[in-house]
């Protein structure tokens, strides 16, 4: 595929502003699913965007930043699986699979960028005692431009050199690694799907998975009508529970009288 230049100026603009909303603005295009389809629009192929976006999102629920503990950036990984993949031409369970080591390496940047921004924040508090408040709004933009090239930066070398090279790199992958990678890639929904599980109070909850599964798999339900499913028994029970909880607060009210 053809990038054009717009299309180059508008993925790099977006890889730098992405870490910053996730840390700072959080308007929601640092989730996975909405960074496939941002790419997916901007490159003209949504269906791959948000089939890689859609995917990893699924291996970011339940999972985050508590103590500001680092995990793989899912986001970044997809914006970078999505623009290789459609722009190479490959299926997009190979640009899920490439996404994998890149939210791995995101990792150790994140890592980088935490312990240098520590540098300007100490900076900071420096200045803030002497009263030098130009220069504490100075530190403050430090740190936000270092956050923007976290994710800035892995883009731009993406856009520059990542077609080309895993393009090349694709030429010489025997089929059986292909099919493989493939294979795995397929297999990723349900490894975040199960990782989801685990963190979710399945046991007590067991029949409204039994039903869930019944719907997709038996009675082919697309995704959305479970969904709605869900909604409606969740909104079934709260309104039951709401009603009892009503009557309680109304027989308490009673025996006070009484």
């Amino acid at each position: 595929m053809d990038v054009q230049l717009w299309q180059i100026i508008l993925i790099v603009l977006y890889g730098f502003f992405i870490n910053y909303d996730k840390n700072g603005t959080m308007l929601g295009t640092s989730q996975p699913v909405t960074a496939g389809l941002i790419i997916g629009l901007i490159l003209g192929d949504v269906k791959t965007g948000l089939y890689i976006g859609g995917t990893l999102q699924l291996m970011t629920l339940g999972i985050s930043s508590f103590g500001g503990a680092s995990v793989p950036d899912y986001q970044t990984a997809a914006l970078v699986g999505s623009y290789i993949a459609i722009t190479t031409g490959q299926n997009a369970s190979i640009g899920i699979t490439l996404a994998i080591p890149v939210a791995m390496l995101m990792v150790q940047l994140d890592v980088l960028k935490w312990t240098t921004n520590i540098f300007f924040q100490n900076k900071a508090e420096k200045f803030a005692t002497a009263g030098d408040f130009k220069k504490v709004e100075l530190m403050h933009l430090c740190g936000v431009a270092n956050t923007m090239l976290t994710s800035g930066i892995p883009v731009l070398l993406t856009v520059i050199v990542g077609p080309t090279v895993v393009g090349k790199v694709i030429e010489y992958i025997p089929e059986w690694l292909t099919g493989g990678l493939t294979v795995a890639g397929g297999l990723l929904p349900a490894l975040g799907i199960g990782l989801l599980l685990r963190y979710l109070p399945v046991k007590a909850y067991f029949g409204y998975l039994i039903i869930g599964f019944v719907g997709a798999v038996y009675l082919n339900m697309p995704i959305l009508g479970v969904a709605l499913l869900g909604a409606a028994i969740a909104l079934i029970l709260f309104k039951k529970n709401s009603a009892e909880g009503a009557n309680v607060q109304t027989a308490g009210g009673m025996d006070e009288d009484e």
